[in-house]
């Protein structure tokens, strides 16, 4: 009921009008209130929006808006009477009704996720629809006119008049010379009647007279139409009072409230006038047709109620439209789904139905047949899950694989036997063996059995066709694939390229390139295998391969052929003989000609192209550095020497130091070798106790500095210090050094002048001389040349250092601190003992001689 705190409030929000105003206001408050007091409805203005209590306080306004739209017949812009305040509070309305519906204003993320799922609900917040009323019609027969409407009356024939008559606040009509008409509360219909009467008076012709016809005709339309207040309660989104046109109908009002909110029903709103209900509309019958029977006009004071819901479910899974549907107690399950949920998706598995129900202490789920969907009727809360088929897999298949031209899955039913599924994949290719056709078939213990096929029986008639089962997988095979693969291989001075294309036997999977290792040494010849063809030459080999090398040998081809079948029949044939050899000549441009060797290769043949004897591609060795004229110089021969190279560069320049001249040559060992050096060096580091070695990892190929005697080899053309060159050579002749460098575990690493004679101690002092962590027993000079000499123990007492050259780098290296103080104690006594006993031994030799 209405409270004494909500007149309160009305009074408040009415208190400023002006005094002449204030009978207006009370009745506009009386109207809107009316019929939620009538009806028991407790009504608190607070829960309304701003924009429905701004519209009650502009009921007092008189001023019309004008709101214009296409003309009707006969007649005017037809447009609706409103006051100013009410046109601007309905686009108030909208906004208000827009923010809350599209963004949830007040909702919780749960509600808005629910809202998303009920069937119906998107309609009301879909911008794109609009549910204003149409004033660009015909006016309705059963019209009822009030105050705000207006009728247009067109006098035509012999007498012509026209009239735009408001329907004023008392419910009259004022007729020049007729007087007042009283129409408000009448059907157009019943007023056209009321008004020709009247009108009648004043012009005769409007009525037959006398026996003559009427000649006078009147028209009488509506114009202008009416506002007019209704009021929407219940579970909406936007529950309150509307300012609406008289044109409008439910769906109208609703649209305008958000329509039913998350607990709102769809199936029976009410529709209230003057406390009686004139209608329930099934919202579900305008979603699902698009008829709304029950879409009625809407009168003044109208009450439009949206009660809560009784009866809702929820279909998940494989269906056109899954959500939230609100059911009647008489809708089976099979109208829901196929009316509400647009029915079934192909992919939905109909046969079985999930149906989890709520009991009174827990749920329980339900395995519904498909064909009890028209007799099985929803409870409220059942979650009904569509499951998908099995789409991975097929119920019919059957699978050819192997030697035909269209292999893959056939359906069962249009090829039930096995001639016929052969047919269809348009025959075998010519490599299939049909003396076996297998079929691997699915036993109804879900083991699998294997049956044999002969094809050859099938096509001569001996054995009937066979029968095929869905899941069979029937594979036919090549008759590649029934032996080994041949090959041949060949190797030596060919241009084999690692994409030289090869030619392979049908369906045996060779990818078509040449198998080539993936790196080469210069030392190691390449390698090809391709696929054996019948009647293949060792020229078709070669030219396959990429063609021969200009190193190529052709005069000596070789063949190793593997021994077969040695001792099949006879044991004692069995010897060491392991292969055959063939040697022969092959034409140089592989043209077939007179010249061409007739050697026909088998499966498995090895071929050999060896390299020409004196074959060598040009070899160089650099010399720079003091040397009158240094640069590249090209190898003559393969026993070519330093002085020889010296010679042909115009010998030594007056600045040269022939004793510090060095040989830089290149070194190359194979990967597995440089793995192993690099384990050794690692091995000898960690063993190694009183040297800390720094060990780098050994590389493929590398560059070291070998110490010649340039001067002996000068002077000595031939003898061992004059080397023989290789390719890639550089002898380095600098000029005479004045400096001696000092390195490794030493006070203060440098270098110094060299001083001829001076001892190797000297040039230690010159460095600051030893630390404690020095091994000075380990000491060692790498000469200008590359050569190294190192410190030797004199009776195992005494340290004698190597001697000292020009351009000199002396090395000292670090004790190893890992080594424990006994261990040095234990060392050094071993040191003096072995010297004490061989000074011993000396003194005896000593006066034995005497």
């Amino acid at each position: 009921m209405l409270t004494s705190d909500l007149f309160q409030q009305a009074n408040t929000r009415f208190i400023s009008a002006p005094t002449s105003k204030m009978p207006l206001l009370t009745v506009a408050l009386f109207i809107f209130l009316f019929p939620s007091i009538l009806l028991g409805q407790t009504v608190n203005l607070g829960d309304l929006p701003a924009s429905t209590t701004t519209a009650i306080q502009g009921a007092k306004k008189a001023a019309t808006s004008t709101t214009t739209t296409a003309k009707p017949a006969n007649s005017e812009a037809r447009k609706v009477n409103d006051s100013a305040n009410n046109k601007a509070e309905s686009s108030s309305e909208n906004d208000v009704r827009n923010a809350k519906i599209q963004t949830g204003d007040g909702v919780d993320s749960a509600t808005a996720a629910l809202r998303k799922k009920i069937f119906g609900i998107n309609i009301f917040n879909n911008s794109k629809i609009s549910f204003e009323p149409s004033l660009n019609i015909p006016t309705p027969k059963n019209y009822i006119l009030g105050t705000g409407d207006e009728l247009i009356i067109d006098i035509n024939g012999y007498s012509e008049e026209h009239y735009t008559l408001p329907i004023t606040a008392e419910g009259y009509i004022k007729i020049a010379k007729v007087g007042n008409v009283f129409v408000s509360g009448l059907s157009i219909e019943e007023a056209k009647k009321r008004i020709t009467d009247r009108l009648s008076k004043i012009y005769v012709g409007l009525r037959p007279y006398g026996g003559m016809p009427a000649n006078t005709t009147a028209t009488i339309s509506l114009g202008n139409i009416k506002t007019i207040r209704v009021t929407i309660l219940g579970d909406v989104i936007t529950p309150g009072t509307y300012s609406v046109s008289s044109l409008s109908r439910v769906m109208n009002a609703l649209y305008l409230a958000g329509g039913p909110n998350e607990n709102g029903t769809f199936r029976e709103i009410r529709v209230i006038r003057d406390k009686k209900l004139i209608a329930k509309v099934d919202l579900y019958d305008l979603l699902t047709t698009g008829n709304l029977r029950q879409n009625i006009s809407l009168q003044d004071q109208d009450l439009i109620q949206v009660g809560t819901y009784k009866s809702r479910i929820e279909i998940q899974g494989q269906v056109k439209k899954p959500g939230i549907f609100e059911n009647l107690p008489n809708e089976s399950l099979e109208r829901i789904i196929n009316e509400y949920a647009n029915g079934f998706t192909p992919d939905a598995y109909k046969a079985i139905l999930k149906v989890l129900r709520y009991t009174d202490k827990a749920t329980k789920l339900i395995d519904l047949n498909a064909d009890l969907l028209s007799s099985f009727y929803p409870k409220a809360g059942d979650i009904i899950t569509v499951e998908r088929i099995l789409v991975t897999r097929l119920e019919n298949p059957v699978t050819l694989s192997g030697a035909v031209l269209r292999p893959g899955q056939y359906s069962l039913n249009d090829n039930p036997t096995l001639s016929k599924l052969i047919s269809r994949a348009e025959s075998f290719t010519p490599d299939a063996f049909l003396g076996r056709i297998l079929i691997t078939r699915l036993k109804e213990d879900l083991s699998k059995e294997n049956i044999a096929i002969n094809y050859n029986d099938i096509l001569s008639g001996k054995t009937q066709d066979v029968v095929l089962h869905a899941q069979d997988v029937i594979t036919v095979y090549s008759s590649f694939e029934l032996k080994e693969t041949y090959t041949v291989r060949i190797q030596g001075e060919i241009n084999l390229k690692p994409s030289a294309p090869i030619t392979s036997p049908p369906n045996t999977g060779t990818t078509g390139v040449a198998e080539t290792p993936a790196e080469e040494s210069p030392d190691t010849a390449p390698i090809g295998s391709f696929p054996y063809l019948q009647n293949m030459t060792v020229e078709d080999l070669i030219e396959q391969a990429g063609g021969l090398k200009e190193s190529a040998a052709t005069g000596r081809i070789e063949v190793i052929r593997r021994k077969k079948n040695i001792g099949k029949d006879d044991p004692s044939q069995i010897n060491s003989t392991i292969g055959e050899r063939f040697n022969f000549t092959i034409n140089s441009n592989l043209s077939l000609d007179a010249t061409a060797s007739k050697f026909i290769l088998e499966p498995f043949d090895e071929v050999f192209v060896r390299s020409s004897p004196n074959y060598e591609k040009q070899q160089f060795v650099s010399v720079e550095g003091q040397i009158t004229f240094p640069g590249i110089y090209g190898l003559e021969r393969k026993d070519e020497r330093i002085s020889e190279i010296i010679k042909r560069s115009g010998g030594l320049s007056a600045q040269a130091y022939p004793k510090g001249a060095t040989l830089v040559r290149k070194f190359r060992i194979s990967k597995q070798e440089a793995e192993r050096k690099s384990k050794q060096l690692n091995e000898l580091s960690d063993n190694s106790q009183e040297v800390s070695l720094k060990v780098s990892a050994v590389q493929e190929e590398t560059s070291e500095s070998i110490g010649i005697d340039l001067v002996k080899a000068l002077e000595e053309p031939g003898s061992s210090a004059d080397m023989l060159l290789q390719d890639g050579d550089i002898i380095k002749i600098p000029k005479e050094p004045q400096t001696v460098r000092i390195q490794g575990e030493i006070l203060y690493p440098t270098s110094t002048r060299y001083l001829d004679g001076m001892p190797f101690k000297h040039y230690i002092s010159e460095a600051g001389g030893f630390t404690e962590l020095s091994a000075r027993k380990r000491s060692y000079i790498i000469y200008a040349n590359g050569s190294v000499d190192r410190t030797r123990k004199i009776l195992g007492l005494f340290n004698m250092y190597p001697k000292v050259s020009p351009g000199s780098e002396i090395v000292v290296p670090s004790l190893n601190l890992k080594v424990s103080a006994s261990q040095q104690v234990l060392q050094t006594i071993q040191s003096l003992s072995m010297g004490l006993a061989s000074l011993g031994t000396l003194l005896v030799l000593i006066r034995t001689f005497k």
